[in-house]
């Protein structure tokens, strides 16, 4: 291998390392929306633990408490896996249990 492609290679894995650093990642990460099937209940996670994906699960499962009539009671995930998105890598890895939720596919 030559210096020229060592260099690259390195650069490359520098640019995928500081992309996904936190000062990085808040201003490029898209933001996480769920909601049921009929849209009676929504949640959008901000940045900080007081908005995060905990949140909507325990707020999600007090929805359901609190409507019992509603038959809607999967929470679906209104966004897409990018896994091109170089810099959301350590998001998708250190919190993959909001992108195993079903995908809200509208009718």
């Amino acid at each position: 291998m030559k210096k020229s492609d060592k260099i690259i290679i390195i650069l490359i894995a520098a640019v995928i390392i500081i992309s996904n650093l936190p000062p990085i990642t808040y201003f490029l990460q898209e933001g996480f929306e769920y909601q049921n099937k009929d849209g009676s209940f929504k949640f959008s996670e901000q940045s900080g633990p007081t908005q995060g994906f905990d949140v909507a699960l325990a707020r999600f499962e007090s929805f359901k408490k609190h409507n019992p009539e509603n038959l809607n009671k999967i929470l679906y995930r209104t966004f897409s896996l990018k896994p091109w998105r170089f810099w959301e890598w350590w998001n998708m890895i250190s919190h993959f249990e909001r992108y195993r939720l079903p995908k809200y596919q509208p009718l």
